[in-house]
């Protein structure tokens, strides 16, 4: 389970380095589409943290696999 997550959090890495390497390539042309990327990234992040929380929980015992 815990390659599964690896693997998982290190997509979600790469979606979002390549979601923010077009926004800089590419540029902004209108605030609503910033904020919609940026929105996104943000959840990204979030689903990260959430990761690598329940990843620990998992490793202290706290939650089982079922």
């Amino acid at each position: 389970m815990e390659k599964l997550l690896i693997a998982i959090k290190n997509k979600l890495k790469l979606h979002k380095q390549d979601l923010s390497n077009n926004l800089l390539n590419k540029g902004v042309e209108d605030i609503s589409e910033f904020k919609r990327v940026y929105g996104y990234g943000q959840g990204l992040t979030k689903a990260l943290e959430i990761i690598n929380e329940m990843s620990q929980q998992y490793q202290k015992g706290e939650i089982d696999d079922d």
